[in-house]
């Protein structure tokens, strides 16, 4: 499974094109994508909120921001999301690290990809 084709060779398109990182956009996408992640979104959203405040900083929205970000551009390509969630179970099942190793590096390749993506 590790070292499979990547989505641009594979041919499956993204459903929308990437949004901007804004937290309306993102909330339309999330909940498009996996409306069990838009319960996460809401509440990530107010604590991220809550710490800006009480910090007196953005760095807490800026950073709810890019990670709902990234959840868009690794789940808006469907073969993508497939692609996650084999690797996410090669992993479960690893019985060592060295069994886990090429899935948890082709992991972070792909989330890479996706922060790139986000920050374009």
């Amino acid at each position: 499974m590790v070292g499979e084709p990547n989505v641009e060779t594979s041919g499956d398109a993204p459903l929308f094109p990437m949004p901007p990182v804004t937290e309306q956009a993102l909330r339309v996408a999330v909940l498009s994508l996996d409306p069990a992640a838009a319960v996460r979104f809401e509440q990530e959203f107010h604590a991220a909120w809550q710490e800006a405040v009480q910090t007196d900083s953005t760095v807490p929205m800026h950073t709810f921001l890019r990670r709902w970000a990234v959840f868009v551009a690794l789940r808006r390509v469907p073969a993508r999301a497939r692609r996650l969630r084999e690797l996410e179970q090669v992993i479960a099942d690893a019985d060592t690290l060295a069994a886990a190793r090429p899935a948890a590096a082709e992991i972070a390749a792909m989330l890479d990809e996706a922060a790139r993506e986000a920050a374009a």
